[in-house]
């Protein structure tokens, strides 16, 4: 069956979708255990870190030359995993825009809407039954905030918050500053937690311990212990997670994606350095940062595919430098103003780039079956794939 028609229940919907609901308070209980254990979590590991071993035990034992480069090291990870973590808690993770809505009221009935199912499907927007509104492709809904997330990988409760379009970068920087600062935690105090488990087993009066540590006490001792093993169990966490979404990054996918199975990725790149690209931006130092991709390669609603291109009025490939975002959505997701030619042949050979700031390489397009002149014709949105004739001629069709 077709979705709904766009009327008094796209108002309604749009009006539910601008903010998050109230949550229900067995999730409000939740969400506050959640965000309690990770604030407790950062609280003890830096605080049991500086100040129990950088400023107590590593004086006591001869060590304080190394107090600084550990200090510095450690903490410059805690910083950054605190810093990514607040971006990501925090962040919009990235809400349907009011401008897609007006996008798709003023596209009416040319905008065609398909219903959402569990599969890939590229360059449709889907009818989200919640919301009540139509949502960009790669879009879903999130039950316990109660809207539409672009690019959604999934809710996450140690956030309270969803991983989305707009802080995915975040969720994946936090994760991996998080385990580095485990790492480095573990690597520069492993002689004094394994001694302080040396101090803690033979603790009755007849043991004498090494005369460098006889100054440090039993409570400094089981301290370095706790965050030994805290440490030691966050890393393992984190691995697993950061492996996980470091796959699905290098393969431009979701975790709710991941299991997609009706037809290869759309949306893959072919090359890692591409699809991370997807997530960060082009390559540069703000990947490195918690903030927003400097130079963005997408903006949420549509996304680069590398079988499909842009053609201008005049048959050549257009790139999308300095098109408003509505027309790239226009041409994206079909909504046409003329009719256009149902096929189009080219003979020679062609490089698959994208229709993201895509090229062609090869002779000029010929239309086929038209009388429409081309200088009238809005830009085309077509797939190019090799029509199997020893793959000198392309077939490009709508």
């Amino acid at each position: 069956s077709s979705p709904p028609s766009l009327g008094a229940g796209a108002d309604g919907g749009r009006r539910r979708a601008r903010g998050v609901r109230p949550m229900p308070a067995p999730q409000w209980v939740h969400a506050f255990l959640c965000s309690a254990a990770v604030a407790s979590a950062f609280a003890f590991e830096g605080w049991a870190y500086n100040a129990v071993y950088i400023a107590q035990v590593l004086p006591l034992v001869g060590k304080q030359d190394m107090a600084l480069p550990f200090a510095l090291l450690f903490n410059t990870f805690f910083a950054l995993s605190a810093w990514s973590y607040v971006q990501a808690r925090f962040s919009d993770p990235g809400a349907v825009p009011q401008r897609w809505q007006a996008f798709v009221l003023a596209a009416g009935d040319k905008l065609q809407v398909a219903a959402s199912r569990s599969e890939w499907q590229p360059g449709k927007a889907t009818y989200c039954t919640n919301c009540g509104v139509p949502r960009p492709e790669r879009a879903h809904h999130c039950r316990i905030c109660g809207v539409c997330v672009l690019r959604m990988d999934h809710h996450c409760p140690w956030l309270n918050n969803c991983v989305g379009f707009r802080n995915h970068k975040f969720f994946v920087l936090a994760v991996a500053y998080g385990l580095l600062a485990c790492v480095v935690g573990i690597f520069t105090s492993l002689p004094e937690i394994a001694a302080a488990f040396d101090d803690v087993v033979h603790s009755d009066a007849s043991f004498q311990p090494h005369p460098t540590r006889r100054r440090v006490r039993m409570h400094d001792s089981w301290v370095l212990l706790a965050f030994g093993f805290a440490a030691l169990l966050l890393a393992l966490v984190l691995s697993t997670m950061f492996a996980a979404h470091l796959e699905l990054c290098a393969h431009n996918a979701t975790s709710i994606e991941g299991h997609y199975d009706n037809m290869p990725n759309p949306f893959d790149q072919g090359t890692c350095l591409g699809n991370f690209a997807q997530v960060f931006g082009h390559p540069g130092l703000d990947w490195l940062l918690p903030v927003p991709p400097l130079r963005p390669v997408t903006d949420g609603i549509s996304y680069e595919r590398t079988d499909q291109r842009i053609l201008g009025h005049d048959m050549r490939p257009k790139r999308y430098e300095g098109m408003p975002s509505e027309e790239i959505w226009r041409i994206r997701y079909h909504v046409r103003h003329t009719a256009a030619p149902k096929d189009l042949e080219a003979t020679g050979s062609a490089t698959q780039s994208g229709w993201f700031g895509g090229s062609y390489m090869g002779p000029p397009l010929s239309r086929q079956g038209s009388s429409s002149r081309p200088e009238d014709m809005d830009p085309l949105l077509v797939r190019v794939q090799p029509d199997g004739r020893k793959g000198r001629t392309w077939v490009i069709s709508l």
